[in-house]
């Protein structure tokens, strides 16, 4: 039999014909939510590398962290989003560039949820190597509430400050530690109220200066549009993950220039299998991945794989639409 040849390029890359079939992969459609225990170890270590090297480009590291006194606000809730809402850590940020105790004004915070209060503490990277730790109270003292009670004795203006890591071996020590809030959820789980959020207001795991990636901010119309597609709680989005599942096809194409083999993955559609049906596929890799591969000789026959594995009939949810010629 003569191999389909299709050339990307003249004389460099050459479709490879497998002759039991084709190569399929089915993955684990995910809610790529940040509050979703499987799906924020992916997001997190993806984050990591992405993080690293913007860290380079900073003088000097350090890392402080802030929180609230519950005493000033009804709830939780409330405390978080008037720090959201006044822009605490930006405006203590620019206190303290104008005070000369940073190098530039980028930051980089990730949240974390304390277990028995459910109060949010502040975790923010600095480009600096020293801030002193008077100065940084009296800032972030600022954000006290105009409509609050006098203060009391032995109890902070608006929270706390502590120097939690100011020192790391390298920006990838500092990538690490940041980010090791964000790789997996706490083990007793996110706040009810967290999860209740998301479909009118966003709750962040994490967050950055203005321009902290070197990218231009997306036009509010764009963010709309994405905030329209997305009207779910996060407790509604984890419940929807791993419901269904992804289809490719997978296209090897040998580079003669280089003489490596390349893979293509071409997204098929998706179809309504929970993905526990990964678990009875059989797959020589790493069991642990949310993928799985299997041979067959056309995606029929690949569907029918699928509909004796899950013991039900498959049904598309989505698919490619295929534009065919004249």
């Amino acid at each position: 039999m003569t191999p389909n040849l299709l050339e990307y390029f003249p004389n460099s890359v050459t479709q490879i014909c497998n002759e039991h079939g084709s190569r399929y992969e089915i993955s684990k459609c995910r809610c790529d939510s940040w509050f979703c225990s499987d799906c924020c170890q992916v997001k997190g270590y993806n984050l990591r590398t992405r993080l690293i090297p913007i860290l380079e480009t900073f003088n000097s590291l350090i890392m402080i962290s802030l929180t609230v006194d519950p005493e000033l606000f009804p709830d939780p809730k409330t405390a978080y989003l008037y720090t959201m809402d006044n822009r605490c850590i930006s405006v203590t940020t620019q206190d303290l560039h104008r005070w000369n105790y940073l190098f530039t004004r980028r930051y980089f915070y990730v949240v974390e949820w304390q277990h028995k209060t459910e109060q949010a503490h502040y975790h923010i990277l600095y480009d600096s190597a020293y801030i002193p730790w008077d100065q940084l109270l009296k800032s972030w003292s600022k954000h006290r509430p105009k409509t609050a009670e006098p203060p009391r004795v032995n109890r902070p203006l608006f929270g706390t400050v502590i120097f939690s890591a100011p020192k790391f071996a390298n920006p990838v020590h500092a990538a690490r530690y940041a980010t090791k809030y964000l790789i997996k959820a706490p083990e007793h789980g996110f706040p009810e109220w967290i999860l209740a959020m998301g479909k009118d207001r966003r709750v962040r795991r994490y967050s950055t200066s203005k321009g902290f990636w070197g990218t231009p901010p997306k036009l509010k119309s764009e963010t709309q549009k994405t905030r329209n597609n997305n009207k779910l709680s996060y407790r509604e989005r984890i419940s929807k993950c791993g419901n269904s599942i992804h289809v490719f096809e997978m296209n090897e194409f040998l580079d003669l220039e280089t003489g490596e083999i390349q893979v293509k993955r071409l997204w098929l559609g998706q179809m309504g299998i929970h993905s526990s049906i990964l678990d009875r596929l059989f797959d020589p890799g790493n069991p642990k991945r949310k993928r799985r591969s299997l041979l067959a000789r056309s995606l029929p026959e690949a569907v029918r794989i699928l509909e004796v594995a899950s013991g039900q009939k498959p049904q598309w949810i989505r698919r490619r639409l295929v534009r065919t010629g004249k």
